[in-house]
């Protein structure tokens, strides 16, 4: 482990920070209190959880942020050692304090869901049965990953320990998303989403600008550090403004709620802090672009510099501190009832009319998490300083971006809540073309071109991993888990769309100098798994999910298991198209290489 030289904070820096965080706090105790207003939804479990809700959910939002920023400076910006083990040290304690606020946050989230007094003799009784509802079981989840991602945080300094705290990180804001208020039952997604966005953006923006003051000069002013953060800070500004701004509409009932409604009124004061911290961005990318040199204007530039870095950092605290008020009160619209209607009651959308050209090409319901990820990739593709890449690659990758929105919000995504054709569709879909298309763009990891390089067998097998995983989560209980549940709904989608980004690095993986029966049968394993799963649909006379897709009251098609028939052909449909493709593509690279020769 590399040592981590330098001073130790100074007794003021320390109770200036204590004290920040107390001012904090207190804002956020005194906009909980505004936000709910009279708000009877919440039950009264006395002083102690009222007040203290608000402020654990303030610290466990800031000490995750350091935790999820500074992982991310730590795994990818920094190149100095000791600049790296400063960092995770301050991610560590960061973790831990994560750890310790949100077992104080389940404590308090308790008190209120049952309206037991934290002293309370009872208090505790039934923390089983709490902790087996979606809020308490994900508060749970929470908390025991934010304990494992402190024991990872204190293991070592490298690159590899960062980017591992970095997924704990990431599990623990997943779960953070789910627990918060998300809206009316029509637009729950949405809500969810928006507010995993939401996090993930205050993270790395929050976070990594929070750890880089604890560097020295040399770490915190170098160039190339500076503008990598400088960059990911203007993008979560932008996701930050989108996401929170779609976050706050769908917890609206009405325009009126700007008037009338205590907690949009906080979320606008949100709102206008984002504003005036986009105006301290721009005055820092300003300060930046006139360089740190050692010179009288470099000096005077990288001061300016900081002291808006400060700035800005309580600005964000200040953002925090609302947000978690906002957390701990509930939205206008969370009273709002279910369409109705069986499928309203089930999916908590309204049933949409019977599929035709009209009504399917019309038919949209945007996903927040399936644009922010397409962006995310093409944002990453063309960051500043990116490596030269052909050109068929790049339209490779922007195919399978829009292919990722399409598919996530457009027709498929609407009617793959009713009928199971749509729903095997669109998850394949997602597999191929989007996830191929994105595979065909990317750079295999190193590992992963160490474990396929020369071995043929091994490229078949990996080919196959996304297929397979596919095939049994549609075969055994998860699908209904994924029906039933936004978060199992978000991993099937990813699982689906990186299963095809392993089958296409797999199948790069073979070298053209390959007999051509390892060529064929790489690509071949695959497509045939497609075909027997596609004739299994199309013959079996056991529904998938049959409490699901059997009981939306549909009008229409309302035969399911012809239905799943049609999900059979369909993929056998789109099998066929993706050996057709393979075949010509694998025919016009044989052309190619003989004129060569």
């Amino acid at each position: 482990m590399t040592a981590v030289t330098g001073a130790r904070p100074r007794p003021a820096v320390l109770l200036a920070l204590l004290g920040a965080v107390a001012v904090l706090a207190a804002v956020a105790v005194l906009a909980a209190h505004v936000a709910g207003g009279e708000n009877a939804v919440l039950l009264d479990a006395g002083p102690v959880a009222r007040y203290g809700a608000p402020v654990a959910a303030t610290l466990a939002d800031l000490a995750g942020a350091v935790t999820f920023g500074g992982a991310v400076v730590a795994g990818w910006l920094l190149r100095d050692p000791e600049d790296r083990a400063r960092v995770l040290l301050v991610v560590g304690i960061a973790a831990g304090i994560t750890t310790l606020a949100r077992g104080v946050a389940l404590a308090f989230s308790y008190a209120v869901a049952t309206g037991q007094p934290v002293s309370s003799p009872r208090f505790g009784s039934d923390l089983s049965v709490y902790l087996a509802t979606d809020l308490g079981a994900w508060l749970l989840f929470a908390l025991v990953v934010a304990a494992a991602t402190t024991t990872v945080a204190v293991l070592g300094t490298s690159v590899g320990i960062a980017r591992a705290v970095l997924v704990g990180a990431a599990l623990t804001t997943f779960a953070a998303a789910m627990t918060g208020h998300a809206a009316g039952d029509e637009t729950h997604e949405v809500g969810t989403s928006t507010m995993l966005v939401h996090l993930v953006a205050v993270g790395i923006w929050l976070g990594g600008l929070a750890v880089l003051q604890t560097l020295p000069d040399r770490g915190r002013d170098h160039a190339q550090v500076v503008r990598g953060y400088s960059h990911l800070a203007l993008l979560c500004w932008v996701a930050l403004a989108l996401s929170g701004v779609w976050a706050l509409a769908v917890r609206m009932n009405g325009p009126g709620d700007l008037l009338t409604s205590a907690y949009v009124q906080v979320g606008l004061a949100k709102a206008v802090l984002l504003l005036l911290l986009g105006g301290l961005g721009a005055l820092q990318r300003r300060q930046l672009a006139a360089g740190f040199g050692a010179d009288a204007a470099g000096v005077h530039a990288r001061g300016a510099y900081r002291r808006l870095a400060v700035l800005e950092l309580a600005l964000m605290g200040l953002a925090v501190a609302l947000a978690a008020a906002m957390s701990s009160s509930p939205p206008p619209a969370d009273a709002g009832t279910p369409p109705a209607g069986v499928a309203g009651v089930l999916t908590g959308y309204p049933l949409p009319d019977a599929p035709g050209a009209v009504s399917v090409l019309t038919a949209w319901r945007p996903a927040p998490f399936g644009m922010a990820l397409a962006c995310a990739l093409v944002l990453a593709w063309w960051r500043p300083r990116a490596p030269h890449r052909p050109r068929g690659r790049s339209l490779a990758l922007l195919g399978g971006a829009a292919a990722l929105v399409l598919l996530t919000s457009g027709p498929l995504n609407v009617y793959g809540k009713v009928l199971v054709s749509a729903h095997v569709l669109q998850h394949l879909l997602l597999m191929v073309p989007a996830g191929v298309l994105l595979g065909l763009a990317a750079t295999a990891p190193r590992w992963l071109d160490a474990l396929l390089a020369g071995r043929w067998w091994r490229a078949a097998v990996a080919a196959l991993v996304g297929p397979v995983a596919l095939v049994v989560a549609y075969a055994s209980p998860f699908l209904r888990l994924a029906l039933d549940g936004h978060a199992m709904h978000l991993l099937l989608q990813v699982a689906a769309l990186a299963g095809g980004v392993l089958t296409a690095l797999a199948v790069r993986a073979v070298p053209g100098t390959a007999p051509r029966w390892q060529q064929a049968l790489v690509p071949g394993a695959p497509i045939l798994l497609g075909l027997v799963a596609g004739a299994v649909l199309l013959r079996t006379e056991r529904l998938l999910a049959a409490s699901w897709f059997g009981a939306t009251g549909r009008t229409w098609w309302a035969d399911a298991l012809a239905d799943q028939q049609r999900a059979g052909a369909a993929v056998l449909l789109v099998v066929a198209v993706t050996a057709a493709v393979v075949a010509l593509t694998g025919l016009r690279a044989r052309r190619r290489a003989s004129r060569h020769d």
